[in-house]
């Protein structure tokens, strides 16, 4: 069994790729599997190349370097690879973050129960709880019992979902982190993360487009990764100094249309995106205009985008800033 492990490259800081590599090493893999590393170099400050140079590899590395276009323009070129080779698995890892010893053995064990899209709960450095903790929808997931849900492991616990019900909660709220994921091969053979979701939501995307796709569904409260400290174009944007936190929310909500626009969802699930919509209009319209009152100037050609495919969007900039003006505290929270 052959596993291709994806990993984009950007970073600022010298060992942070070692570190990911020897968690891949680390892997408590069965007998008979082999892995095979794809390192995108997306032009990162420190060169992969230097982070390899010397380095005893027991795993295959394959080295692909390439013009900056963001973390889902990587993860792509690690895709085009992959689909000329002949791979069982795709896992997915960012270079910041590093797998527990038994990640990959985990989630090949359930996939090969005929699953095709794993991932399981993370933490990250400075979190004192994990992220399945601290997200409502994902409690809610794990208490649920209903047609829809497999139960396989009842204590850790491991659950499979049908499309119905994960679909809804991936809708809701952004449930799979990148690193955490492996999926069967043939569902990524076409499928390519969409780059145009440059700083937020190109991921969730991916990952909602397989579920459209049929891929069936097994997450794991398991923390098998720990994210650590990177450079990470997400939460590097949310410095409410900087004008990065009015692109995020203008990606978000540039997310959301495309999400509409492009996949056939429930009705229940175009309402919560109708919703989404709504809110991050009010958080792109108050952000922007908050930026131009203090002297900065956010991403022009960002804004041109939005109003393409939101045309009401800027005429109504000016009354959304008022609305939000006196709620801004508690809004934020939803941004």
């Amino acid at each position: 069994m052959n596993i291709a492990v994806i990993i984009p490259f950007y970073q600022r800081e010298r060992g942070i790729l070692s570190r990911a590599l020897d968690s891949v090493e680390g892997q408590d893999l069965p007998a008979g599997m082999s892995l095979t590393i794809f390192i995108v170099d997306d032009a990162s400050p420190v060169p992969a190349s230097v982070e390899l140079a010397g380095r005893d590899s027991r795993v295959e590395i394959r080295l692909i370097e390439q013009a900056n276009g963001g973390p889902g323009a990587a993860r792509n070129a690690g895709l085009d690879a992959v689909a000329k080779g002949a791979f069982h698995y795709v896992a997915f890892l960012d270079s910041d973050d590093i797998w527990a010893p038994s990640h990959l053995r985990d989630a090949l064990a359930l996939l090969e129960r005929g699953y095709d899209f794993h991932f399981c709960d993370h933490q990250r450095t400075d979190d004192d709880i994990t992220y399945f903790q601290r997200t409502a929808t994902l409690r809610r997931l794990r208490d649920e019992r209903h047609a829809g849900v497999t139960v396989i492991d009842a204590d850790v616990p491991i659950l499979a979902f049908d499309q119905k019900t994960i679909m809804a909660a991936s809708v809701e709220t952004y449930l799979s982190q990148t690193s955490t994921i492996v999926i069967r091969q043939r569902f990524v053979q076409d499928l390519r993360f969409d780059v145009t979701l440059r700083n937020a939501g190109e991921d969730q995307l991916y990952w909602l487009s397989l579920i459209a796709a049929g891929a069936r569904t097994v997450v794991s409260w398991k923390m098998n990764v720990h994210c650590g400290r990177g450079v990470n174009v997400y939460f590097d944007a949310f410095d409410w100094t900087s004008t990065k936190v009015v692109d995020r929310t203008g990606y978000m909500l540039m997310f959301f249309h495309t999400l509409a626009r492009r996949l056939s969802l429930s009705p229940s699930d175009r309402e919560t995106v109708s919703q989404r919509v709504t809110r991050y209009r009010r958080a792109y319209s108050y952000l922007f205009l908050r930026a131009l009152l203090q002297g900065r100037i956010p991403t022009l050609s960002l804004m041109w985008k939005l109003a393409a495919l939101d045309p009401g969007l800027i005429p109504a900039m000016p009354l959304r800033f008022l609305a939000v003006l006196p709620r801004r505290k508690a809004e934020s929270l939803d941004w």
